[in-house]
């Protein structure tokens, strides 16, 4: 663990406050839910609590049949990084931060077709994290939408620039999310 600095009174409720620079940099909103834990050391520590990455296997086992099926690279994030991924340069692609793109389609809670050209924006998929980072030039991107939440998305794309996304990959990650919603909830 490494110290903020940052002190903090419990409140005659047992209540504490969460610093807005730490909520904004682990990407903590109003309503989000945290896990609490005690190390054996007697630290408490918080953690995002992320319904999608409680499937960890799961999700790991439907982005493998994905990929196998479409041929593509599929992704499982939750609704800040990819949780489960396969296909070329899988290992690169865990824990990278979700871009505009998914966080659009969760917003939005609609499924979404993007295609890049290439270059700076093809970043739009998945956040740049440096300058040898994988980059989708096209995918498909659903929600996984549960409880009326969005709580992650099904990615199924290709780095490829000779090659994009269509109708059958669009509806295998619609299907995918679904399913992935139905055990969430």
């Amino acid at each position: 663990m490494r110290p903020t600095g940052i002190v903090r009174r419990i409140d005659e409720l047992g209540r504490i406050v969460v610093p807005k620079e730490l909520r904004r940099s682990l990407r903590i909103h109003e309503g989000d839910s945290v896990e609490i834990y005690v190390d054996p050391k007697g630290s408490v520590v918080l953690k995002k609590y992320s319904p999608v990455g409680q499937l960890k296997v799961v999700a790991t086992d439907m982005a493998e049949s994905l990929s196998a099926s479409s041929g593509s690279v599929a992704l499982i994030c939750d609704r800040d990084v990819v949780i489960a991924a396969s296909g070329p340069l899988e290992e690169e692609l865990i824990d990278r931060r979700v871009g505009r793109a998914v966080e659009k389609a969760m917003a939005e809670k609609q499924a979404l077709m993007v295609h890049f050209s290439g270059g700076g924006d093809a970043s739009s998929i998945l956040a740049n994290d440096g300058p040898d980072s994988v980059a989708m030039i096209s995918a498909a991107i659903a929600p996984i939408v549960a409880d009326g939440d969005p709580v992650g998305a099904v990615v199924i794309g290709t780095t490829a620039s000779d090659r994009t996304v269509g109708d059958l990959e669009e509806s295998l990650a619609i299907t995918a999310a679904g399913y992935l919603a139905r055990q969430v909830e």
